[in-house]
């Protein structure tokens, strides 16, 4: 599960700092963050389900609780990376740490119990 994590972690950042480059939008970071994280959870369910997991259920429906079980993440994580970039003025690679460790603490917990179920 780690190497599946810290797999996705790099490429997620390379995502991350493409989507930031090119990203036009108010609130780069914020915006830039949510984006990649969106893109992310069908990475990592991906990955999780080639690597780390065996395959209980059908994909779309692994898939789909993956993002029902995200969104809880990607609200804390765009929250706290608003937080820290606009209110804080922490750079917006430091906030993406912060909110990758946040999420990543929180999809430990229930990513096992609630996505890769039988059924």
């Amino acid at each position: 599960m780690m190497l599946t994590a810290v797999f996705g972690a790099a490429i997620g950042f390379a995502t991350y700092e493409i989507i930031y480059y090119f990203n036009p939008m108010d609130n780069k970071a914020t915006t830039s963050w949510i984006i990649a994280f969106t893109l992310g959870v069908a990475r990592q369910h991906g990955l999780h389900r080639l690597i780390t997991f065996e395959h209980y259920s059908p994909y779309w429906r692994s898939l789909g609780r993956a993002y029902i079980m995200y969104s809880a993440s990607a609200f804390i994580g765009s929250t706290v990376n608003y937080m820290l970039v606009q209110n804080f003025d922490i750079h917006h690679r430091m906030a993406w740490l912060c909110c990758l460790g946040i999420t990543a603490s929180i999809s430990l917990i229930f990513l096992k119990k609630h996505v890769f179920i039988p059924g």
